[in-house]
């Protein structure tokens, strides 16, 4: 295997994790009459932040894709 192919998917690994805490951070921002208002839809599935904290704090693959797609809305600040 190539040693960069492992290094690659560190740093996959470690970005997520920069993800889920800026995600955790503004979740507990977010007011909680808030929390039910959807802010990622993935495929055709919306995701409220509740259902979006379930997911990432579960560390689940659609999570992750729920941390992308909210990162790409510029949602978790810098």
């Amino acid at each position: 295997m190539n040693p960069f192919l492992g290094m690659i998917e560190m740093v996959k690994e470690k970005n997520i994790e920069v993800l889920r805490s800026k995600f955790l951070r503004a979740y507990a921002a977010v007011p909680l009459n808030m929390r039910d208002e959807i802010v990622a839809v993935i495929g055709d599935e919306p995701f409220t932040w509740s259902a979006a904290h379930i997911e990432i704090k579960g560390q689940t693959k659609k999570g992750d894709e729920i941390l992308r797609h909210i990162d790409s809305l510029n949602l978790l600040g810098d």
